[in-house]
C-alpha cells in the first residue's frame, strides 16, 4: 500500500497530485493546505476525474496538519510562489520559516517517510527542512532542467525526445550546469555539428522558466509531470537515473545539489564518479557557490527570526 501526502495544493501542487493519482498506483493520498476549503474542493475535482478513469484511491483533504499521518512519501509544495522578475533565491527567508514550522510537525506522525521538496528555492528549502527535521529529504533539483534540455535538443534536431539523453546538475535554476559528458543524440556524444550549439541549449534551459512565468504566471505542467515521475520512481522502486538533489555533507552543512542519481525505494548511488573532469569541476564550483549563498541566507533567516 502506498500512502502519499501533499503539503500545499496550489497550482503546482494540484498538477503534481493529478499526475500522481491518475497514474493509478497510489492507494491513499492526503491533501493539506492552509487555505480554507481548498483541499476539500480539490478533492471533489479529483474524485470526478478518478470516476472517469474508473480508479479507486482513498482521499483525505484537510486544513489540519495533524491529520497528515502514516505517509510513505511526503511532497512539500507549500510556500510563496515565484513571481515575474524574482529569482528563486528571493523567496528564501519567507519560505524557510514555513519549512521550519513543517519540520517541527510532520515527522512526529510520519515516521520513516521520504520527503520530496518542491517549494522554491527548492534545493535550499530541502537543506533547511533537513537541518531542522533531521529527516531524509530529496529536492526535485535539476530533473526539470534535464527534461527541458532533452526537449529542446529534440525539437531543434527534429527528433523524438527519447533519442536524446543527458543530464543537468548543480543548483536548480539559473546556476544549473549542463553535464555535457552525459549528453548523447542517437546514442552518440553530442556534437555542435548536428545543428545546435551548447551555448544555445544552455541559454534555453536557464531562461525558458522565466519566460513561461512572464506569460503564463508560473511553470506547472512541465514540473508537475516530471515531479510526479520522481514520486512514481520512489513508490514503485523503479531504480531509474534522475538528476535530483540528495543530502551531502559540505564543510559544516548538509546541502542539496543535483547530480544524476539512481532513484528507487532507496536512493543512490550517484553517477558523479562517471562524469568527465570538466563536468566534475563545474559541479564542485556549483556546490561551493550554493554553500556560500546558503550560509548568507541562513544568517538573514536567523536575524529575521530574532527580530520577530
Amino acid at each position: 500500500m502506498t500512502k502519499i501526502a501533499f503539503i500545499g495544493v496550489g497550482k503546482i501542487g494540484q498538477t503534481i497530485v493529478f499526475n500522481t493519482v491518475i497514474d493509478g498506483y497510489a492507494d491513499e493520498v492526503m491533501l493539506y493546505d492552509i487555505i480554507p476549503e481548498l483541499p476539500e474542493k480539490f478533492e471533489h475535482e479529483l474524485r470526478h476525474a478518478l470516476a472517469s478513469k474508473r480508479l479507486k484511491v482513498e482521499i483525505l483533504s484537510t486544513n489540519n496538519l495533524d491529520d497528515i499521518s502514516g505517509a510513505d512519501i511526503v511532497v512539500i509544495t507549500a510556500g510563496k510562489p515565484r513571481k515575474p522578475g524574482m529569482s528563486r533565491r528571493d523567496l528564501f527567508v519567507d519560505n524557510a520559516k514555513i519549512m521550519i514550522d513543517l519540520a517541527s510537525k510532520l515527522p512526529k506522525k510520519n515516521a520513516g517517510a521520504t520527503y520530496i521538496m518542491v517549494a522554491n528555492p527548492v534545493d535550499m528549502m530541502a537543506s533547511v527542512f533537513a537541518k531542522y527535521s533531521k529527516e531524509f529529504v530529496v529536492s526535485t533539483g535539476d530533473q526539470v532542467e534535464t527534461m527541458r534540455l532533452r526537449a529542446y535538443i529534440a525539437k531543434k534536431l527534429k527528433l523524438p525526445v527519447y533519442k536524446v539523453n543527458g543530464f543537468v546538475a548543480g543548483e536548480h535554476g539559473e546556476d544549473a550546469v549542463v553535464l555535457w559528458s552525459t549528453v548523447t543524440v542517437n546514442g552518440k556524444p553530442f556534437s555542435e555539428n548536428l545543428g545546435v550549439t551548447k551555448a544555445e541549449v544552455e541559454d534555453y534551459v536557464k531562461k525558458i522558466p522565466g519566460e513561461i512565468i512572464r506569460v503564463m504566471g508560473g511553470t506547472t505542467w512541465g514540473p508537475g509531470t516530471i515531479i510526479a515521475e520522481l514520486i512514481r520512481a520512489i513508490a514503485l522502486n523503479e531504480n531509474k537515473v534522475m538528476s535530483i538533489a540528495i543530502p551531502r555533507q559540505f564543510e559544516d552543512e548538509i546541502i542539496h545539489v543535483s547530480v544524476p542519481t539512481v532513484v528507487g525505494s532507496s536512493i543512490g548511488p550517484t553517477l558523479e564518479s562517471l562524469l568527465d573532469e570538466k563536468d566534475r569541476w563545474n559541479l564542485m564550483a556549483s556546490m561551493k557557490d550554493f554553500y556560500n549563498v546558503y550560509k548568507e541566507n541562513l544568517k538573514q533567516l536567523e536575524a529575521s527570526i530574532q527580530a520577530q
